[in-house]
Order: structure tokens, then sequence, then C-alpha cells
């Protein structure tokens, strides 16, 4: 049986066919029992995922026994997850259920989305893309800032942080300032990091060259997107 590391669908989730993912061509994708992490990027911020929905995904990645993680990236989510639908054998496994966007994960006991608070979860959550995007409101900006530095004090690697339309400029002391105002520190973990500006936005020398000096802290930095 050859290990699937990741299973991406990026804007291509559309529900469910029985046991089947549907996706948005239409065609089905079955189960897959060498698959170990999923992640669903699925641009549906008007949309809210409903609990079947992700309790669905959970039963879809479990019949994998290699299956970690689901990743909900770019996802509007349901604020909880009654604790009885919630599959026993997640639990048992520990199987990690992640929202990028708000930097929380799913507790399986609860059913509540709960920010990180051991090392072994913040490497977790940071093994995967987090995202600041301009469209959340501050406290879930606030939360991922959170993350990446706990991340960051502890050496822990962040693999990517991109800014979706939330870049706004570089201060004096060199931390990137959001669109919301709130201040994104010097991260110095950081292996990749993208920036996506408005539609019609150029940087300007002054500003590439701040984010390029931001990066340079992170002796992890691999690339600039």
């Amino acid at each position: 049986m050859i290990p699937i590391f990741h299973l991406r669908l990026l804007w291509s989730f559309s529900g469910f066919d029985g046991k089947d993912i549907r996706l948005e061509s239409g065609l089905s994708l079955s189960s897959l029992s060498s698959v170990e992490k999923i992640s669903i990027n699925e641009g549906r911020l008007e949309q809210e995922f409903t609990e079947e929905e992700v309790i669905e995904l959970i039963n879809y990645g479990i019949k994998s026994p290699r299956f970690k993680q689901l990743w909900l990236d770019n996802c509007k989510l349901p604020s909880s997850i009654k604790p009885d639908i919630i599959p026993e054998e997640s639990r048992s496994r520990n199987i990690k259920v992640i929202s990028s966007n708000e930097a929380r994960f799913l507790d399986l006991i609860s059913g509540q989305w709960r920010k990180p608070g051991d090392i072994q979860t913040i490497t977790e959550m940071c093994s995967g893309p987090l995202i600041i995007h301009r469209d959340t409101s501050e406290s879930v900006q606030m939360s991922v800032i959170e993350l990446l530095v706990e991340a960051s004090n502890h050496d822990i690697p962040i693999y990517c942080v991109t800014l979706s339309r939330s870049f706004s400029k570089i201060d004096e002391d060199g931390n990137i300032i959001l669109s919301s105002g709130l201040s994104l520190p010097i991260i110095t973990s950081i292996e990749n990091m993208g920036i996506q500006t408005e539609e019609g936005r150029e940087m300007n020398k002054h500003e590439v060259n701040g984010i390029l000096n931001y990066v340079q802290h992170s002796q992890r930095f691999k690339e600039l997107q």
C-alpha cells in the first residue's frame, strides 16, 4: 500500500454522495485507504460548513489507518459540533481537525474550537499553511498572530504564512502592519511566506525591501511567494 501523504482539494469540494466526496466537476472521490492528511480549501466564507459535513469528512478520513489530520482552509465553520456525533474512533486515534483561518483545532471531547495550548499541537498546526485574511475579524487575526508568536518563541518551524489581501505596510521597527491595524511582529522560525495584494495594487520598493528584511530574521526561511 503506497502512502498518500496529502490530499488537497482546492476549491473542488462540493459535498458528499453517500460516503464518497463529490467534486465540483460532478466526479466522485471514493475513500482512500492510505491517505495521511486531507485539506479542504473551499473558499465558502459566505456559506457555512454544516456539522454533518465536518463529521462526514472525519469519517471519510478515518477509513485510512494512516489518517492523522484534517485541515479546513478558508472555510466558514460551525461555531461548535455536537459531541455525540463525533466519531469515537477519531478520539481514540487523536485525529487533529484544524481550522487554519482561525488557528484553532476541534476539541473532540467537547466539540468546541480551541486555541492550541501545548507544544505538540502548536507544532502540528504550524506544519501546514496559516492564513491571515483581510475579511476575517480582528479576533480571528489575533488568534493566528498569537499562534505564530508562540511557535516562534519555542523555535517551532512555521511552514507557511499567507497574508491574503491583509498586508498594509512595514513599520519603523520592521514589523508587518495589517490592514486591520494589528501588528505581526518579527517571526524567527518561518519557512515560507506568501503575500497576496488587492487587485491592482503594486508594492513599492520600500515595501519589498521591508518584507525581505522581515523574513531574513528567520534562519529557516526558504521562499517568498
